[in-house]
């Protein structure tokens, strides 16, 4: 009977810690659209909700920043996840996106329990440290900002990340990340080759959902490994790297190289990162704390998973608290990672207090699990208030993002708008309208699609052509109307400096309120245009204000004495032309630029398609006079090695589990 019980804890133990949590966001499993209209989640959501309406093509994305890649957009193992639920549940969308990342949410603090029980076999410290995840938080407690941001010290800064934030897909790999290094721990030190492709897997789904938690993620791993030097269990270097690469192999379709590069380059440069001496500096301070650290742990014999989460809290704190406390940079969006120093915390303070626990009196031990037993169930009703607080449903119809979404919708036939501020991040929720911004930072095509945003909200120094100007990039970028947002409107990020500079310039279209949306009055609504080659914008512009290659694209396409272009999309991935370009004339492509698009004429014949400095498309005519193009885009050479390693990956899974099986049935050595 002792025996049964005995087995029976750790279930109830992940039950308990589930629990707690499912008592915190148990209004997020249902809810439709939130209060916390700012969040981030509204554009997952969009993604997720185009990917259901659009399940059999989910190759081209033509609805943000003048179209790109699906796989560009975001990392979709979240999205995809919401959306096959929406389609297996029949909820919509926001259900689906609502019930998963509060799911994750419940998930973290349970597979931090199960990472730490597995690691040492000590139950009662992973629950206690499942506990302090759940209900406390290490980044509150030492940052005074955070915690004023969040309402108190005692407040859930996990759950306002999640919520206020819209922080649902790294919730989601956070949640991955204990998992993932319990696998990696059976494969590389337990020698358990049958647990090589789970834990190829398992690096995989947290890189593919998220990328600080990809990050996080690579700070676990080095964590992992920093923990293991001169453990009695060594990690086999050779089965470590063998199982990143097929993690990566899986996954290369939806991040391939070209991607992982765009992302790098985009991530600095909105978060202002540029690596430098500096980072190397710090490379190299990091080193010799490592280092000292790691003599203090031997010389006190600390065991490899109390050194693992330290190393991690270390790490983690580093990005997050070097930005918090002394403004350092090293890393792009830094501050991001304080779920996983949370995380990391949580698993280092719960093996202090059990060392700490151990060396007081029975008593004193049952007086302080008494308090901590006072001070958890303190804490959840706490944390229970301030989610039922700001977890509240909003009735969306009600928002200006959703009736200039709507209006857009139904009065601009398909053509491409330019929507301002939290707008663009809702506007896909309700409609397939395309957008010459939206988001997400880490998908932005080209630095010249920033500059755009930039100048047309701010007009910074552009003085009396501030109009001229954003009209001049609106027309570039193929936008035929663009909305805004006055100081008085309930959108919440007001993002125009001056939002009354279209008054008398442009026509309105329609007004509500201190919202407004205007025409932009281009030649022809078209995404394709006959122009003087000596037109294509050849320069990238220095800034917002360098128009002046501008003004030749902008005066060709409108020049009434060449014959205007048509351009139609006759699939998700597939658009016809027609034009007359005459003997020294291009067509003019508002789409962006990409290996992945391929032209030919009325006779099949190849076109050469190349990028101009805004990041669109230029196409050279096999000839003068009418013209039919077929354009088309299927990812290209690299998609196609992708989709070959991808194979190369599923088959070292299988070749894995396979001599694993076989070395269990045979007791062979696994490695």
């Amino acid at each position: 009977m002792e025996r049964i019980a005995r087995r029976l804890l750790t279930p109830l133990s992940l039950l308990l810690l589930f629990g707690v949590n499912l008592y915190i966001t148990r209004n997020l499993f249902g809810i439709e659209f939130s209060r916390q209209m700012e969040a981030i989640e509204s554009s997952y959501m969009s993604i997720s909700r185009w990917a259901v309406d659009h399940w059999n093509d989910l190759s081209w994305f033509p609805l943000w920043f003048t179209g790109m890649p699906f796989r560009q957009v975001y990392q979709p193992g979240l999205h995809l996840s919401v959306a096959e639920l929406a389609r297996l549940a029949g909820w919509t969308p926001q259900h689906s996106y609502h019930f998963l990342t509060a799911l994750a949410y419940c998930l973290g603090p349970v597979t931090l329990f199960w990472l730490a029980y597995r690691g040492t076999g000590r139950r009662g410290y992973a629950l206690l440290a499942g506990m302090l995840f759940s209900l406390a938080s290490a980044i509150n407690v030492l940052v005074p900002a955070v915690a004023r941001d969040v309402g108190g010290m005692l407040q859930p800064r996990r759950f306002q990340i999640l919520i206020h934030y819209g922080e649902g897909p790294h919730t989601t790999a956070l949640m991955l990340i204990p998992i993932a290094i319990w696998l990696l721990d059976r494969a590389v030190a337990g020698r358990r080759m049958l647990f090589a492709p789970l834990a190829a897997l398992g690096l995989a789904a947290v890189v593919i959902t998220n990328w600080p938690g990809a990050i996080g993620l690579s700070m676990a791993v080095a964590a992992y490994c920093l923990s293991k030097i001169g453990s009695p269990r060594p990690i086999d270097w050779r089965v470590l790297a063998g199982v990143c690469v097929a993690g990566y192999l899986l996954i290369c379709p939806w991040i391939p190289p070209s991607i992982a590069k765009l992302v790098l380059r985009n991530a600095q440069q909105s978060a202002a990162t540029m690596f430098g001496i500096v980072h190397l500096l710090a490379l190299l301070a990091l080193a010799g704390a490592l280092t000292a650290m790691h003599l203090l742990f031997r010389r006190y014999k600390a065991g490899a998973w109390p050194r693992f989460f330290v190393y991690f809290a270390f790490l983690s704190g580093l990005s997050c608290l070097g930005k918090l406390w002394f403004e350092w940079r090293l890393l792009p969006q830094p501050e991001r990672f304080q779920t996983e120093f949370d995380m990391a915390m949580a698993g280092a303070a719960a093996y202090g207090l059990m060392a700490l626990g151990a060396r007081l009196p029975r008593k004193a031990q049952v007086a302080a699990l008494a308090l901590l037993a006072v001070f958890f169930a303190a804490q959840a009703r706490t944390y229970r208030r301030y989610a039922r607080t700001y977890a509240q449903p909003v009735d969306i119809t009600s928002t200006i993002e959703y009736r200039m979404a709507k209006w857009f919708d139904a009065h601009m036939q398909g053509r491409r708008v330019f929507a301002p501020g939290n707008v663009s991040l809702w506007m896909n929720m309700f409609s397939d309208v395309p957008q010459m911004a939206g988001c997400c930072d880490q998908g932005i095509p080209t630095q010249e699609h920033r500059i755009a945003m930039y100048v047309i909200y701010t007009g910074q120094n552009a003085g009396a052509r501030d109009a001229e100007i954003s009209v001049l990039w609106l027309k570039s970028y193929g936008a035929d109307a663009i909305g805004v947002t006055g100081p008085n409107s309930g959108e919440c990020f007001k993002p125009y400096w001056n939002p009354r500079k279209f008054e008398g310039v442009l026509p309105v279209l329609w007004r509500d309120g201190d919202s407004a949306v205007y025409s932009v009055g281009r030649r022809s609504a078209s995404l394709a245009h006959v122009i003087d080659r000596s037109a294509i914008v050849r320069r990238p512009p220095e800034n917002g204000l360098d128009v002046g290659p501008l003004e030749s694209l902008v005066a060709s396409m409108e020049n009434a004495a060449i014959p205007p272009a048509s351009f139609r999309w006759t699939s998700l991935h597939e658009a016809a032309i027609d034009a007359q370009p005459g003997p020294s004339q291009v067509v003019f492509v508002q789409v962006t630029y990409d290996r992945g698009w391929h032209a030919t004429d009325e006779k099949g014949a190849a076109l050469r398609i190349a990028p101009d400095a805004l990041g669109l498309m230029t196409i050279e005519p096999g000839h003068a006079g009418p013209t039919h193009i077929r354009l088309v885009w299927d990812g290209g050479t690299e998609a196609k090695l992708a989709r070959a390693g991808q194979i190369v990956g599923l088959l070292s899974l299988l070749g894995w589990a396979v001599w694993g099986w076989w070395a269990r049935r045979f007791r062979l050595p696994a490695s």
